[in-house]
């Protein structure tokens, strides 16, 4: 079987989706079977950090990106012989060629429209949702995501697999003071400062996290530093993180980074003194599992999909309540021993997730839908 994959969240900083398709694929080819993986590109990419001869890259000429993925690519499918096509986020040509399994990692889009600026709407409007709704099989992340795309999508429920994400196998606790002090040293952060990490978008609360480090360093009477690490998201409207800081009279303890390598990514998660996460809305919530395979301490939002990752390995807070936000703060970072238990408990969690599960569950569905 030839599976065709959309590959051009690779093109670029990889993270999210790309990030996904690389541990994916990685796994994938390292399983038993005859399968060829065929990555559609519209540029070349640096290497991938694996190889196998049942992988290629394919590159097709450049056209405006809804040329691209509607026109060229299912014509350069159907010409080479693909037996499957697999879509890793979302899209699927209007033009359809073979059996389709596409992967939707949330439906943020139709749960909150009201998080997207109004002039990008349309790119997820019907015409997108009656494309997703042709594949023979759609493949999520939580079975929250798989209750919403059943309500939202009114697509079968038998046609919908859930398999989880993982951590990247690097993520582990370090040992090495030396490196987290350097990593802190090199941001200008300081032992003890609360670490949070995705894009930045209006569902991931961080005009509440700021407000709520302020009320908690009012009750503790010392000062907190907040890192935040995410590029801006595409669609959504501009979130104000160092207006944020200023008014709430956090001004130069919030530390906002865009990108850092996956070695200082590794650090931070292990050298902060607290991982933070209130978003209002995941599919999955990947920097929770990644910060407890690091061995961070986890405080989360009791919302949607996250509970149901981090199980009894984090502390849960009320995300659209401020005040509960800053008691669990206060709580936690007054309590060394609940601190460490959270620590050790996080590596548990994050194995109970494998890449390689991940991709076996990915091959039955791929198995099941070519026949």
């Amino acid at each position: 079987m030839v599976v065709g994959v959309e590959g051009r969240t690779l093109q670029g900083r990889r993270y999210g989706v790309a990030r996904y398709l690389i541990n994916l694929l990685r796994e994938l080819v390292s399983l038993e079977g005859e399968e060829e993986y065929v990555v559609y590109l519209s540029r070349p990419i640096g290497p991938l950090p694996f190889a196998s001869p049942r992988l290629r890259e394919r590159i097709l000429a450049r056209a405006p990106g809804l040329t691209w993925r509607h026109l060229r690519l299912p014509l350069a499918m159907r010409r080479e012989g693909v037996d499957l096509h697999f879509s890793p986020s979302y899209f699927l040509p209007l033009v359809k060629v073979c059996p389709a399994v596409v992967t939707v990692h949330d439906l943020t889009f139709k749960a909150h429209p009201e998080w997207f600026a109004a002039d990008r709407r349309f790119l997820f409007d019907d015409l997108f949702w009656r494309e997703v709704r042709r594949a023979e099989r759609i493949i999520t992340v939580s079975e929250h995501s798989k209750r919403d795309i059943v309500e939202f999508l009114g697509v079968d429920p038998q046609r919908v697999a859930v398999i989880p994400l993982a951590p990247d196998p690097g993520f582990r606790p370090l040992d090495d003071e030396r490196a987290l002090a350097a990593v802190r040293e090199r941001y200008g952060l300081r032992p003890g400062f609360l670490f949070t990490a995705g894009s930045i978008h209006t569902r991931r609360n961080l005009e509440r996290l700021i407000e709520a480090a302020s009320m908690a360093e009012a009750e503790l009477g010392r000062e907190l530093q907040v890192l935040i690490l995410g590029t801006p998201a595409p669609f959504t409207p501009p979130v104000d993180i160092q207006g944020t800081a200023r008014r709430c009279g956090m001004e130069g303890r919030v530390v906002h980074l865009e990108y850092v390598t996956e070695e200082d990514l590794l650090r931070l998660y292990n050298a902060c003194g607290l991982f933070v996460y209130p978003s209002l809305y995941e599919g999955f919530g990947l920097p929770v599992v990644e910060a407890m395979a690091c061995g961070a301490p986890v405080a989360c939002s009791r919302a949607t999909s996250i509970p149901e990752v981090a199980g009894e390995a984090a502390v849960y807070f009320d995300p659209l309540d401020v005040e509960d936000m800053a008691r669990v703060l206060v709580s936690l970072l007054s309590d060394p021993r609940e601190l460490e238990r959270l620590a050790r408990a996080g590596p548990r969690r994050a194995a109970e997730f494998s890449w390689r599960r991940t991709a076996e569950e990915t091959l039955r569905v791929f198995r099941e839908v070519a026949g």
